[in-house]
């Protein structure tokens, strides 16, 4: 694992970017999620990882990207998504009235 998690959140979001298809980018994403549990990372630090992965390649503009690296991003924010709900599966949505 890198120094610190902003480093290793650095380098995963350039391994999705250049991912040369959405396979590798769950295997990495996977292999990230592994390695944090592998050094029992507190789950709300998770969950602020991952909130920072989607705002990364939020920060991204869409013409900066080739279709594949728009491939790669959008099963980042998939698994991101996923991973949370897996994280905290109690969360609520609150409802409009």
């Amino acid at each position: 694992m890198a120094k610190n998690l902003d480093d290793y959140r650095c380098k995963l979001v350039s391994k999705i970017l250049q991912a040369p298809t959405t396979d590798h980018v769950t295997r990495y994403f996977n292999a990230a999620i592994r390695s944090l549990k592998e050094h029992k990372v507190n789950g709300y630090v998770t969950k602020r990882f991952l909130d920072k992965i989607e705002l990364e390649l939020d920060s991204i503009q869409p013409d900066q990207l080739n279709t594949q690296q728009l491939y790669n991003r959008e099963k980042a924010y998939q698994l991101t998504a996923i991973c949370k709900l897996q994280l905290f599966p109690t969360a609520t949505i609150p409802s409009i009235a």
